[in-house]
């Protein structure tokens, strides 16, 4: 999403222009539904159509290329207006998810003889038009199906090890033997593992999956990366304690190696806090910009 208004804002002039200059060739003078056909062959990347009274009051149906929708006549439009950018005959808002397509859009206010005509283009369509994105419809699909694969099966083993780490330790309960220190710390290492590459399967699918909402930003998301590493951390944490309790029970000679894993522990630690401390960082670093200026 931010990769489409970064283009855009990019390119604004050039795809304004090219908009106004083809509406320009255009009769507007009488607002139907054979206008609208005739700016639908004209603008593939035309998402909407409706018009406003100089008031900003929306007096006609939704016009979409193959249906209309009545029930947003009287709807106050105003506030997608700059009026005083109208002084020039039209104004070209900001991009914006539209609510009535969920797409990200601009409108066109276009002045007429009878008020302003709204026209709502698809921002993905005009880049992909002006050749500004690539158009890899089939690539996505590839890309999508592979995603869902490798999710699904994040899904499922993160499931299967929770599962496997409850019925180990049903298993050390049915049975004669006595409770061991085994018996506890495998199921926990379990649990935290199947936790982690259950995150991670869930984060893939919200990502890369699911149909994009309008809070998904496609961005580098740290949170995912800061779960996965801490349920990872954990589990290494518990091992190497195990590890101790093992060592200190059987042979006090393999206390080296104990000691060497949690020194390696301890260094992932640092590297963790290191990188905790460089997002929170970077995540400050904006609004102190917008606060500065």
């Amino acid at each position: 999403m931010q990769n489409l208004v970064r283009s855009y804002a990019a390119n604004a002039p050039l795809i304004e222009k090219f908009i106004i200059t083809s509406l320009g060739r255009v009769s507007l003078k009488t607002f139907n539904v054979q206008l609208a056909e005739r700016l639908y062959k004209t603008f593939p990347s035309l998402e909407l159509i409706y018009q406003c009274d100089e008031g900003f009051v929306q007096n006609s149906p939704n016009i979409y290329s193959d249906h209309e929708e009545t029930h947003h006549i009287g709807a106050d439009r105003a506030y997608l207006v700059d009026e005083s950018a109208l002084e020039k005959g039209y104004h070209v808002s900001e991009p914006y998810i539209s609510t009535a397509t969920g797409h990200l859009c601009i409108t066109v206010i276009y002045a007429v003889p009878c008020g302003y005509l709204f026209l709502d283009f698809r921002v993905r369509s005009l880049l992909e038009r002006f050749d500004l994105i690539e158009k890899n419809d089939i690539f996505k699909r590839m890309n999508r199906s592979s995603y869902s694969v490798i999710g699904g099966g994040l899904l499922f083993f993160g499931v299967f090890v929770v599962l496997y780490g409850f019925y180990t330790f049903a298993g050390y309960l049915l049975a004669a033997e006595p409770l061991n220190i085994d018996a506890v710390f495998k199921p926990i290492i379990a649990l935290t593992l199947g936790l982690a590459v259950y995150d991670l399967g869930k984060t893939i699918f919200e990502q890369e999956v699911l149909p994009k909402t309008q809070h998904v930003s496609e961005t580098f998301n740290a949170k995912t990366l800061l779960n996965f590493s801490v349920s990872i951390i954990i589990a290494l944490l518990i091992e190497a304690l195990l590890v101790v309790f093992k060592i200190s029970i059987h042979n006090y000679k393999d206390l080296p190696y104990a000691s060497t894993l949690i020194a390696a522990l301890a260094f992932l630690l640092l590297v963790f806090a290191v990188f905790i401390y460089l997002v929170r960082k970077s995540e400050k670093e904006p609004l102190d910009t917008r606060v500065d200026g």
